[in-house]
């Protein structure tokens, strides 16, 4: 396989792990699960994961087969970069890329739907549409546990402020891990 040929494929299981990271994004976080755009992700997604999910079942809500679907496709993409001898194939080493890269790429995710939900919260709050209302669901939910800490003074929630610093060191963790291990950062989606 030609160089562009294997980072074509590798964009196009980057897209499927973002896929099936958002919709175990959208169980965790209790989701309107009856939003069209919900209902369209978790059927692309559930191609992918089904199989796995009839041997792992949720664990206190957690849906252990979506992680191990994004896992094991992240380390399908460093096999296929290895073919282009642009890394060396080990197997433990590859688990342990995957497993940064998607601990990475569902912190980036968290990050930019908390940034979204507060943005339309300010210019767009109200409005019906689905992905305005996911986006809003989402980030909700993520503070939920920080307006316990920080309940809203004179109508501004400054629970978001809590969510971003917690986001912030988790992602500095794990980034420096991540290095540590080795992990071609340029090669992850979540860098």
């Amino acid at each position: 396989m030609t160089e562009a040929t294997i980072y074509l494929f590798k964009a196009i299981l980057d897209v499927i792990s973002l896929v099936i990271l958002i919709t175990f994004l959208f169980r965790l976080l209790k989701v309107d699960y009856y939003n069209p755009l919900v209902q369209g992700m978790l059927k692309f997604a559930d191609i992918f994961t089904s199989l796995i999910r009839s041997i792992f079942r949720p664990f206190f809500g957690i849906d252990i087969a979506s992680l191990i679907t994004a896992v094991a496709i992240q380390a399908l993409c460093f096999y296929l970069i290895s073919l282009d001898d642009a890394i060396l194939f080990s197997f433990g080493i590859m688990i342990s890329w995957s497993l940064f890269s998607v601990l990475l790429m569902i912190l980036t995710i968290v990050w930019w739907g908390l940034i979204a939900g507060i943005v339309i919260s300010w210019v767009a709050r109200g409005n019906p549409h689905p992905a305005f209302i996911l986006l809003q669901q989402m980030s909700d939910q993520i503070c939920k546990p920080f307006r316990s800490i920080l309940p809203p003074v004179g109508g501004l929630d400054f629970s978001p402020i809590l969510a971003f610093i917690l986001l912030n060191f988790l992602w500095a963790a794990v980034f420096g891990l991540s290095i540590e291990a080795g992990l071609p950062i340029h090669l992850s989606m979540g860098g």
